[in-house]
């Protein structure tokens, strides 16, 4: 004892030198007890300046400003600011200092909060007290001097005198230093708070601060320091100034001493030592608060909660210093509540929770040590109780922490199996079930400071995650107290609803998810609080419209009125279907985007309870409410993402049928939707094509949409607008139509598209060709295209063949090459071709709105479309059916209209329909405006338009009276002679016939010109007479052309060519009667014959070398000169080699007839060689 009072004045004479020293405006220096926390500090200086002992009895005022608000960076200030406390005016220090004011910075905002709750205002004691006779001073039995008489039986007390007495006639100091000298061995409790009443009863100010400090240096033990505090908390009903200026005394010594320890001093002691010293003032503080009148704590409030925020600071914090400061933070809470004053507010509310997020936030996750968790959230709670209310982000902050630790403790049967432990005592089970109770007393505690809907939504931020977790423990928590929290809003009439919830949504997915849950309590807690929340949602909607049971778009709400006749939370139980009737109508369209999100997230979940209950919990969200839902191209990009991830078959049965209850709500955007996910039609998206067909209110209109796409239209238009070139949806369109049209079910599908189907997929191949004419041989644009896009398309075509029941024509078209046909850019619309004649060959079903699709796509505004269409127009033409559904005259108006377009490919097809009409009778007068039309086209340089020209007027004029119309095509005679040798066969064949129709309406007048071109005609039409395409049309034409040079005398039958008949024998008897009618014409014959002996056709090069054998004998010498002779011998010897055995047989007697008529004009050495 001797040694420490020694130590202790030492220290206090240091002091004091140094505070003598000291200029008093050394205002700005920085607080000392910040530099002796930190590593590293440097050894206390040794200057008259040092301001460590400026502060040391520092006086507290008697009354203090009021707490100002608190910035919104608490935590940041509390890492960075020093704390300071307020300057004590008119209290002095018996050393005569007066202390510097310091002051904290920022201000907190003043919120009123209701008056709490009566049951909440008691105030309990460690120690129990009753108001003394006199001036209300507790009085405590169990710590009279009876029970320590022990103590004073040393001082032989006097005779018949009690120990009260006897301790009353001594001197105050005597009395203390006898107790203090029993506190030096390990004394018990009451021995402290036995000092601690005597300490009370001192009057000198200085006494009582020698012997404070007396007491304080005994902490050096965890029981030493409980007692010191115990013992502060009772002098404080007198002296609360007197102790917290003892007590900043105190601390400014203690970092004195550690200074001053030298710096072979292990660091580890030195914070253990300043880890003591805070622990015990801290303890000191919360129990002077708590012992003081409330009158006394009111004002000097902000010192004590500056001070404890002050010793928390810093590093080396461990398990007894963070219960110190939350007992005191308690302590404080509590003194405050018992002033009695609505207005009272606890300073720095905003730092103090800060710092005990900070605590929340260093224990362990999942540990089975929660006491610390445990006093911090029950802190909260007290701290609820006081103005102001907690910053916003402060409280979510506090909130995530704390649901953090609580919720993930370990389940209840791993508590169960630690119970016991040496580690963890058996109370562990009830201590863990306490601190999950108490967690959710502080969130309703947190409600309850400001009652709003938006505070209810930043708590349940921080718990609907935790709703989802995969274990159940933890589940069941997160609903338990959301069901807590709901309940608590429902039960409040005072609660502000009239906020946006905009959580309702997420949060009636969750609930929602979990009625079946595997763990009944938790299906049964969500059923619960989904009740809960209904009932909200309705008081919500009841207030906005005035109390009227309606929703907002004025619709009365039946499910209300009819269903809640049975209250409880029953109505939800086990019946998901049943909470989207009940709140679909409630949510916006963003609530029900976020419900059916949070839905779909859990489709892939591995609990089945889960997994389904989403399906069913989707499916009944989008029957319900699908036509209000905002984001739907993200829910069906969401859902095709998720279904591959799928795994049970009940799950994704449900999803499909979720995507069709959209669909039967918005099917033009989920087709739209479909086509965007995936261009190729992948695995995903076909399964949900499948199920759009097999439902049946998607099949009926399922293909309108996929139509327009294909076509790339919107489906919500009916206006026709030019194709996009870069547009995608065709492309994705043609490959959802291969998947549906491979489909049984699609044959309903198509009933009244057919039509529509196969012109639209024809067209679509045309625009992945890329042609730009038909017949052009210029690089497609196929080449760069996938060949994928290409080969889906004539696929869909294939399965619409099929899928219309069109099998026969199917095989048939197959066996004629279309589908390649159709694959070609030259020969796309000779498929085309084959394509139409093949189909309607035997049924004719779909041939009239074939037509009228025709007819429809010619007035659509992409060129290509129109080509197709009037393709189409065209080649069903071809079906004499056609003639009688429509009117002929209309037919002929719109080909006399697309007759004169500048398209080339357009003028084709025109000319080609009318050649097809022309198969049904029609009157002279109908067709004669189009025959000067066609006679200008068939001298068209263009081919195709030439030779479609020539083939109608062929036909036109088996319609038309040729000697009367005959003669205005005159003129096309001559041009006709360049085909006859042509290699297209109709082209050839329509030239020598329509040549010998115009000779019969040649005038008398100008016979006379056209007899040349009638001879030149004479050997072409002889050479095909073998060929067997056109061997009758050329014997009419021979005949027309004798009757027009009116060789009347020649019979018919001698252009008829027998099989039994030798060619040199049929040859010869017709060249007898041209040479003898016109024997000067021979030269030019013979050099025709010579030409033909190069052509291709064998058939021909034959021909002609029988009729030069034939016309050898005429080649006399007044008719061909022999040079012409011996180039006929020549050309004749050159086909003795020729390929064709026939032909060299021709050749070879033709050379032998030739030497025996004019072997005698040939040069003998071109004989020989």
């Amino acid at each position: 004892m001797t040694s420490f009072l020694k130590k202790f004045q030492l220290l206090k004479k240091k002091s004091t030198t140094a505070n003598d020293s000291a200029p008093e405006d050394h205002r700005a220096q920085q607080d000392p007890r910040e530099a002796s926390r930190n590593q590293g500090r440097q050894q206390p200086s040794t200057s008259t300046q040092d301001p460590a002992y400026q502060r040391t009895s520092q006086l507290l005022p008697l009354l203090v400003k009021p707490p100002q608000q608190s910035t919104l960076e608490a935590k940041k200030k509390l890492q960075t600011q020093t704390l300071a406390l307020p300057e004590l005016p008119g209290t002095a220090t018996s050393r005569g200092e007066q202390a510097h004011r310091l002051s904290l910075d920022g201000n907190k905002q003043q919120i009123t909060l209701p008056k709490l709750p009566a049951a909440k205002t008691k105030r309990s004691s460690p120690v129990l007290k009753k108001k003394g006779p006199e001036g209300g001073t507790p009085v405590f039995p169990e710590l009279s001097d009876e029970q320590f008489r022990y103590l004073w039986d040393a001082k032989k007390l006097q005779r018949a005198m009690t120990v009260k007495e006897a301790v009353d006639m001594m001197d105050e100091r005597e009395v203390l230093n006898t107790i203090l000298a029993h506190l030096q061995r390990p004394p018990p409790l009451a021995l402290y708070k036995y000092f601690g009443v005597k300490l009370r009863e001192v009057r000198q100010k200085e006494l009582l601060g020698e012997y404070l400090l007396l007491l304080l240096r005994l902490s050096s033990q965890e029981e030493d320091r409980d007692g010191i505090s115990e013992a502060v908390g009772l002098v404080a009903f007198y002296h609360l100034s007197e102790i917290l200026v003892t007590l900043r005394e105190y601390a400014h010594l203690m970092a004195a001493k550690r200074a001053l320890q030298t710096d072979t001093t292990l660091e580890e002691q030195k914070n253990l030592f300043d880890k003591q010293t805070r622990t015990t003032l801290l303890m000191c503080y919360g129990q002077a608060a708590n012992g003081a009148k409330p009158e006394d704590v009111f004002p000097l409030v902000e010192h004590i909660v500056s001070e404890i925020l002050f010793q928390f600071r810093g590093d080396h914090k461990d398990e007894v210093l963070k219960k110190s400061f939350l007992r005191a933070v308690v302590m404080i809470s509590k003194a405050l509540q018992f002033c009695k004053n609505d207005n009272v507010q606890l300073p720095h509310k905003t730092e103090l929770v800060v710092c005990i997020v900070e605590v929340i936030e260093e224990e362990p996750l999942g540990s089975f040590s929660i006491t610390v968790l445990h006093q911090a959230i029950l802190t909260i709670n007290c701290l609820t109780y006081l103005k102001p209310p907690m910053d916003l982000e402060v409280r979510s902050d506090l909130v995530s922490k704390s649901v953090q630790k609580v919720f993930s403790l370990p389940s209840l049967k791993m508590t169960k199996l630690k119970a016991g432990s040496p580690t963890h005592p058996t109370q562990t089970q009830d201590f863990y079930q306490q601190t999950i109770g108490v967690c959710n007393t502080m969130l309703i505690n947190l409600l309850s400071e400001i009652p709003n809907i938006n505070t209810l939504q930043d708590i349940l931020v921080h718990t609907n995650d935790w709703i989802e977790s995969q274990k159940s423990y933890e589940r069941e928590r997160a609903v338990r107290t959301t069901q807590q929290l709901l309940k608590f809003v429902s039960e409040h009439l005072d609660f502000d609803i009239s906020q946006e919830f905009y959580l309702l949504g997420q949060l009636l997915a969750l609930l929602a998810l979990h009625i079946n849950d595997s763990v009944k309590d938790i299906g049964q807690q969500a059923a619960e609080a989904l009740y809960y929340l209904h009932y909200i949602t309705m008081s919500k909607m009841a207030r906005e419209i005035e109390m009227r049971r309606k929703n907002k778009k004025g619709m009365v709400v039946k499910w209300y009125r009819e269903d809640f006749f049975i209250s409880g939370p029953s109505v939800f139980s086990n019946n998901i279907s049943k909470v989207a009737k009940a709140f679909g109508e409630h949510l916006s369209p963003t609530q029900i985007s976020q419900l059916a999100l949070r839905s779909i997230d859990n489709l892939p979940n591995e609990d089945k309870a889960i997994s389904q209950g989403a399906s069913v919990l989707l499916s009944s969200f989008l029957e319900e409410c699908g036509m209000d839902i905002e984001d739907l191209p993200m829910i069906i990009k969401e859902v095709y993402h998720h279904l591959p991830l799928i795994s049970d078959p009940v799950t994704k049965e449900e999803t499909l049928k979720a995507v069709c209850n959209l669909a039967s709500k918005r099917l033009n955007g989920v087709v739209d939707v479909l086509l965007e996910c995936s261009l190729d039609c992948d695995d995903t998206v076909a399964e949900i094509w499948k199920a759009l067909v097999y439902d049946p209110y998607s099949n009926i209109k399922l293909l309108r949409p996929l139509l327009k796409r294909l076509q790339d239209e919107d489906p919500s238009s009916e206006i026709c607008n030019r194709r996009h070139s870069k547009s995608v949806m065709p492309l994705a369109a043609t490959n959802a139509l291969c998947l549906i049209l491979s489909l049984p079910e699609a044959a309903d599908v198509i009933q009244g598209k057919f039509s529509h189907l196969l012109i639209a997929l024809v067209t679509q191949i045309y625009f992945v060709l890329g042609t730009g004419r038909r017949g052009s041989r210029k690089p497609s644009n196929a080449d760069t295209l996938p060949s994928v896009s290409l080969s889906s398309a004539i696929q869909a075509l294939k399965n619409l063949t099929a899928c219309a029941g069109y099998i026969k024509e199917y095989n048939i078209l197959g066996m004629q090459g279309c589908w390649d046909m159709l694959a070609t850019p030259e020969q796309f619309f000779d498929g085309i071709f084959h394509l139409i004649r093949t189909l309607f060959a035997f049924s004719k079903l779909h041939l009239k709105m074939a037509f009228k699709q025709a007819n429809a796509y010619l007035r659509r505004p992409d060129v290509k479309e129109r080509t197709v269409g009037m393709a189409f127009f065209t080649e069903l033409l071809y079906h004499s059916e056609i003639g009688l559904l429509f009117v002929k005259q209309d037919i002929l108006d719109v080909l006399r209209e697309w007759m004169v377009q500048s398209c080339p490919l357009m003028q084709v097809f025109s000319i080609r329909g009318l050649g097809y009409l022309l198969q049904h009778s029609f009157e002279d007068e109908v067709l004669e405006p189009f025959l000067s039309p066609l006679l200008s086209y068939a001298f068209d340089p263009d081919r195709n338009i030439a030779k479609e020209s020539i083939k109608t007027l062929q036909r036109m004029f088996r319609h038309l009276d040729v000697e009367e119309y005959g003669s205005m095509g005159t003129n096309l005679i001559p041009h006709l002679l360049q085909y006859f040798d042509d290699e297209d066969n109709e082209l050839r064949c329509s030239s020598i016939g329509l040549f010998g129709m115009l000779l019969k309406g040649v005038k008398d007048n100008n016979k006379q010109s056209m007899r040349e071109e009638v001879f030149q005609s004479f050997v072409p039409l002889l050479i095909r007479l073998t060929d067997h395409w056109n061997k009758e049309i050329a014997r009419d034409t021979l005949v027309n052309c004798f009757s027009y040079l009116k060789w009347a005398d020649v019979p018919k039958d001698t252009f008829e060519i027998e099989s039994h008949i030798s060619l040199f024998y049929t040859y010869g008897n017709i060249c007898k009667h041209i040479i003898r009618k016109n024997k000067l014409k021979l030269p030019e014959m013979v050099a025709q014959m010579v030409e033909y002996l190069k052509s291709k056709s064998h058939f021909s090069r034959e021909a002609a070398a029988i009729l030069i054998g034939c016309n050898a004998q005429y080649m006399k010498l007044d008719v061909m000169t022999s040079k012409e002779v011996e180039k006929v011998y020549l050309a004749l010897r050159e086909l003795e080699h020729d390929s064709e055995p026939t032909v060299v047989s021709a050749a070879v007697r033709s050379v032998e007839e030739l030497l025996r008529h004019c072997g005698s004009r040939i040069n003998p050495h071109i004989v020989s060689n």
